[in-house]
């Protein structure tokens, strides 16, 4: 497929939620078709759940895929700001109950406004920071876009955030396919910098379910993207010699601690 023409330089992901499947659930995509894909599928942001009281019925498959196959794993919460931060993040980490979360990086979606005030935003979102940050021991990575952050929040009385940028090309008429946006994201006012950047949200679908697929890229290469979860390149999963397919395998939080550190300048929060 001769799509893949700008971006090269970037880890490339995707990012997935039971829309990537049939309504039903009896069709998802198939993950080691995804393994297989051309540029490698780095990471993964796949939906958790919304607000206080929506699970998204696919992510515990999307989620034991990645970890068989060692695919670094951000699963994400969209964040309704007028409701109780705690309760919103009570019903995140409990999506996640028995998920070693060192193994993955948390991600909250900033991007309805439900008509709530900049000061009302910011308190919804900060609040939801330090529960992530005392659970989990660092903050999770925020998902918006610029113009909407220039709104809605007031980006100084936020922590030091890693961000993960929407800016992507007007869609195309179905069925063609709209090109992924060149990097960097534009970005919101008072941010440095970017962690990922959504390139495109009506990309071709990978692993055989579905039409369209939103990708990602990564402010890195692939031994970023690793560093930044504490694995190195050595953290690749298993093949069992017998049939060929890969098997399962445990990724721990002692695997690569000693590279959090070394890293922790370049990135900023891990």
């Amino acid at each position: 497929m001769d799509y893949f023409n700008v971006n090269k330089q970037y880890a490339f992901g995707i990012d997935l939620s039971v829309y990537n499947g049939s309504a039903d659930g009896k069709r998802r995509p198939d993950f080691d078709r995804i393994a297989a894909h051309q540029p490698r599928v780095a990471f993964a942001a796949l939906r958790a759940g919304q607000s206080w009281g929506y699970r998204d019925p696919a992510f515990g498959f999307y989620l034991k895929e990645t970890q068989r196959l060692g695919i670094c794993a951000l699963p994400y919460h969209v964040v309704f700001p007028g409701e109780s931060a705690a309760r919103q993040m009570d019903a995140f980490l409990g999506i996640l109950e028995g998920e070693d979360l060192d193994e993955l990086r948390l991600v909250l979606d900033l991007e309805l406004d439900h008509g709530q005030s900049r000061r009302r935003i910011t308190d919804t979102l900060n609040t939801c920071l330090e529960i992530l940050l005392e659970e989990t021991g660092r903050y999770p990575i925020v998902y918006s876009r610029a113009s909407w952050v220039d709104e809605h929040l007031s980006a100084a009385e936020l922590p030091r955030l890693d961000w993960w940028l929407a800016q992507y090309y007007a869609r195309r008429e179905y069925p063609a396919f709209t090109p992924e946006y060149p990097c960097p994201p534009c970005l919101p006012k008072g941010v440095a910098k970017w962690l990922i950047h959504q390139t495109a949200e009506r990309a071709p679908a990978i692993g055989g379910s579905g039409w369209y697929m939103d990708y990602n890229r990564w402010a890195g290469s692939e031994e970023d993207v690793l560093a930044y979860f504490g694995r190195s390149k050595q953290w690749a999963p298993a093949v069992c010699p017998v049939d060929g397919k890969t098997c399962q395998r445990a990724f721990g939080a002692n695997a690569q601690n000693e590279r959090e550190t070394e890293n922790e300048d370049k990135y900023g929060n891990l």
